[in-house]
Parts: C-alpha cells; sequence; structure tokens
C-alpha cells in the first residue's frame, strides 16, 4: 500500500509539473504572438509626439558605446522583451519600423523593423527577406545602415538596427529643390563609400533612389533597404527585373544580365536629380512605357541644363554609359575631375563638415520624419506555413 501510495503521489506531482509548465510555455508563446499589438497600444496616434515623461530619460543623440566591439557585446544580451517603442517612424510593403528603446540602455534607440511573416508568405516573398537578412549582416560599412540583431515570434520578424534620425535624402529633393554642387559631391561621395564595399563583396543593390538614402544625426548619408539586394558569383550577372523605374538600369529592362554597374548608372540618375531637382528620364502623365523609352535611348544626345558644371555633366554620363563596361567603378569614382581637392579621408574618418546637419535635439526626435503617414498593420489572415520557413532568423 505504502509503494503504491507514494507512485500516486509522485504521478500526481508529476503531472502537477506538467501542467505548470506547459501552462507557462502556452503563455509565454501567447505572450510573444501580440507583442507587436500590445507595443503598438502603447504610441500616441495623434500625433506620434512623446510625452515629457518619455523625453526625460532620452537625452542624447549620440551613441554610448564606443566602438563596434562593444556595441556587439552589448547587443548579445538584447532580447526581444527588452525592447520598448517609443514612436513609429514609417511603413513600406514588407514592414514597418518603429524607434524603440533597450530597457537597460535608456539614452540610445534604435530602428526596429517588424516584417509580419503571414503577410510574407501570403505574397511569396519569403527568399527575398530572407536574403535581405543575410546581406545586411556582411554589411560592416560607415555609409549603410547597421543591423544589430534580429529577433522572431509566431507572426513576426524583428531586424533591429541603427537609427538614422537625420531623415531621408529625398526630404531635401522634396517639391522641386536642388542641392548645390558642394552637397550632391557629399552625398554623392557617401553612396560611392557604401558601393565600394558593396561592390568589392561582390553584392548589388538594385534599388538607389532618394528614399533608401538617409541621415544620421551627424548629417552623413547611409543606404538602406536591401530588400532587392543580391549577392553575386564572381564574373556572373542577374537577369531579374527589379528597381525603381525612375532609376533602373537599360541592361535590367533588356534583360540582358547586369552586375553592380546597374548600381552605378542609378547613381547617375541620383546626382543628377540632385542638382536639378528633376527626374532624368522621368515623363510627367506618363504610364511608364515613356520613361522606359527615355531610358533605353540613354543620355548620349541629351542636353544638359545651364546650373550643372561641365565638370559635373561629364561625372554623370561616365556613370550613364549604355554600355555597363564603360561606367566608372565604385572604387574610381573617386579619381574623376569632379572630385577635385575632395578630401575622401576625412569623409571616411567622418571629420568632414556635411553641408547639412539635420535638427536633432534627442536619440528620440523624430520631427525628420513623417509620422502622420504611419498607419497600423492590418490583420493577415494565419498561415501555418508562415510558422517554419525562417529556422535561422
Amino acid at each position: 500500500m505504502k509503494s503504491k501510495s507514494m507512485r500516486f503521489r509522485w504521478f500526481s506531482n508529476l503531472k502537477k509539473w506538467v501542467v505548470n509548465n506547459l501552462c507557462c510555455v502556452v503563455k509565454k508563446k501567447n505572450i510573444k504572438r501580440h507583442r507587436c499589438k500590445d507595443l503598438e497600444s502603447s504610441v500616441v496616434d495623434k500625433s506620434c509626439d512623446l510625452t515629457a515623461i518619455d523625453l526625460s530619460t532620452i537625452t542624447s543623440a549620440d551613441p554610448p558605446f564606443s566602438s563596434h566591439a562593444d556595441l556587439e557585446t552589448e547587443m548579445s544580451k538584447v532580447k526581444l522583451d527588452d525592447l520598448n517603442i517609443v514612436t513609429p517612424l514609417g511603413f513600406g510593403g514588407f514592414g514597418r519600423v518603429m524607434l524603440v528603446q533597450v530597457n537597460c540602455y535608456s539614452k540610445e534607440t534604435y530602428a526596429l523593423k517588424i516584417i509580419n511573416k503571414n503577410h510574407i508568405v501570403a505574397i511569396g516573398e519569403q527568399a527575398r527577406v530572407l536574403n535581405e537578412r543575410d546581406i545586411m549582416t556582411k554589411m560592416r560599412s560607415d555609409f549603410i545602415v547597421r543591423l544589430h540583431k534580429t529577433f522572431k515570434d509566431d507572426d513576426h520578424l524583428y531586424m533591429l538596427m541603427e537609427p538614422c534620425l537625420g531623415g531621408e535624402l529625398f526630404t531635401l529633393l522634396s517639391e522641386g529643390k536642388n542641392l548645390s554642387h558642394t552637397a550632391a559631391k557629399f552625398y554623392t561621395a557617401c553612396i560611392a563609400e557604401a558601393f565600394s564595399f558593396m561592390h568589392s563583396k561582390g553584392i548589388v543593390h538594385r534599388d538607389l533612389k532618394p528614399e533608401n538614402v538617409l541621415l544620421d544625426s551627424k548629417g552623413y548619408a547611409k543606404l538602406i533597404d536591401f530588400g532587392m539586394a543580391k549577392k553575386l558569383k564572381r564574373g556572373k550577372k542577374t537577369r531579374t527585373i527589379c528597381g525603381s523605374p525612375n532609376y533602373i538600369a537599360p541592361e535590367i529592362i533588356l534583360k540582358e544580365g547586369h552586375g553592380t554597374a546597374a548600381d552605378i548608372w542609378s547613381l547617375g540618375v541620383l546626382v543628377f536629380a540632385m542638382l536639378t531637382g528633376r527626374s532624368l528620364f522621368k515623363v510627367k502623365q506618363d504610364n511608364g512605357m515613356h520613361t522606359r523609352n527615355n531610358i533605353l535611348k540613354g543620355i548620349n544626345d541629351f542636353v544638359f541644363p545651364n546650373e550643372i558644371q561641365e565638370i559635373a555633366e561629364d561625372f554623370i554620363r561616365r556613370l550613364c554609359r549604355n554600355d555597363p563596361d564603360e561606367r566608372l567603378t565604385a572604387q574610381k569614382i573617386s579619381k574623376h575631375g569632379w572630385f577635385n581637392e575632395f578630401r575622401w579621408e576625412d569623409l571616411r574618418d567622418r571629420t568632414m563638415e556635411p553641408p547639412f546637419i539635420p535638427k536633432v535635439e534627442s536619440s528620440a526626435d523624430t520631427r525628420n520624419f513623417a509620422c502622420e503617414r504611419y498607419r497600423k498593420e492590418a490583420d493577415y489572415p494565419r498561415i501555418d506555413d508562415a510558422i517554419s520557413w525562417d529556422p535561422d532568423f
């Protein structure tokens, strides 16, 4: 009787232990599943402004860590539950971006990209998201937005990145505004440095446009959005048609195969936009056909406006050669005459004074982002397959 009683108590205790632990697992799973929605509820929808109590603990826009090594060490300790949303920064077709704080580092903020897995599975873009993550882990340049860490739960993927609170380069070019040659040269050099690093790794970006260039709090430009980027094998090309219609290279349209030179073409188009405030190929009230034809025609017979200096015109023409092999490479851009007397070492050391210093008073100052454009995540139907395609994220 005694042994049976002991066995009964043992099984009873085992049952209680299993039930209690199973409840804990389910509870934690539900918390993670609804993490994003719970965090969203803490965001002020009216104007995305922070309250005084929020700002009282966020005083500096400068990072608290002195080196990338220190930052990586600290980031390895951060968990998803440590992140608190401060305010939205924006949204796109593949996710929303929030400004977040880490509990234990109250003065520092980060950009958290939140991707709904059910949405990605529904549109069949799993490979693109994983590719973006894989490529960003290789990006270690001061002119490319840095990915610190990734997280995931059953419904979402998360990418924790450095924030660039100076806003988009696009805002400097909106409403037909143009930049001075000095300013355009500075931002072109920043992008050229980003491309030089990427291209040396065999990676082509394929989606350069003003919206994909952010300014940090110091005024330096950084390249973002690697959703269309691709790692190419040595000597190989890719034939995927992608990119923004106004900036796409002719070899992409013709499906002739393209490589890193496609980025150089897009940079030439961007330089023209910075200097004139206008698009090089886009036609107003066009369904895309005229713009496409203008791109294929090229700029050999194009008459440049008077505000573009002759040396700058030559630079743009060298970037936008119809033959990709005749274009300047990212590494040779610094040798062009347009950059005579430009101090590249000062740029790389970040000791050069940028032409425009954004107003950023704290690490939570989002005045340079249009928070009013933010919208909450749509309700996507649950897809069972959405859970298992990202084992290494």
